[in-house]
């Protein structure tokens, strides 16, 4: 079943957009090839957790396949993988993309990392309702209930995510913002914006 973009839901949950970080130095590549799910050949700089990944090349509940074969996106970017590399988050830059990207044939999207045992997996808008949105929309996680696991929600597409739904660049550095702006059309849009940012 094909999830179906309902606004309802998602104004209701606060939804405005689905979020990827990556590196400053992979954003030539993504302009020209587009998002690419994990390891891609185009990859110059991977800031992901690698124990964490070792456990995403687990099968997904609802197609049965690999998380690794997804473009994973964030319900709430300023979740507990950024904070692990606060060091470097000058040098990490978001990506926002439409809500329309859940209507991509194949998505899925989790009520948690989607590397961990607990979390499980929905392809039905519907089942909206069971993601804890107390602690995706809090400005912490740390007062809920396995809060770092559930504030690492995703939204999961399969295999490549064009920039034609890209709606903007968000970064907290004037360093990673020029060079943002060197590298990134002119029609999307290239915000400084440290709220997002530990």
């Amino acid at each position: 079943m094909t999830i179906a973009y309902n606004n309802y839901n998602f104004a209701k949950r606060k939804i405005e957009a689905f979020y990827h970080m990556t590196h400053i130095d992979n954003i030539s590549s993504i302009m020209t090839n587009g998002l690419l799910a994990h390891g891609n050949e185009f990859q110059k700089q991977d800031i992901s957790d690698h124990a964490v990944n070792d456990r995403r090349s687990k099968l997904e509940t609802v197609y049965l396949k690999p998380v690794h074969s997804y473009v994973p996106f964030y319900f709430n970017p300023k979740n507990a993988m950024l904070y692990r590399r606060k060091g470097i988050q000058e040098e990490i830059v978001i990506l926002v993309f439409s809500k329309n990207l859940i209507n991509e044939e194949g998505t899925v999207f989790t009520d948690g990392n989607a590397s961990s045992g607990a979390t499980r997996f929905f392809n039905n808008l519907e089942d909206l309702k069971w993601l804890k949105w107390n602690c995706l929309n809090d400005r912490s996680w740390y007062n809920h209930r396995d809060g770092r696991r559930v504030r690492m929600a995703e939204v999961l597409v399969p295999h490549r995510v064009g920039v034609e739904k890209l709606e903007k660049i968000i970064c907290c550095s004037h360093k990673t913002y020029a060079r943002l702006k060197q590298v990134v059309p002119v029609h999307i849009d290239v915000e400084l914006d440290r709220k997002f940012y530990f």
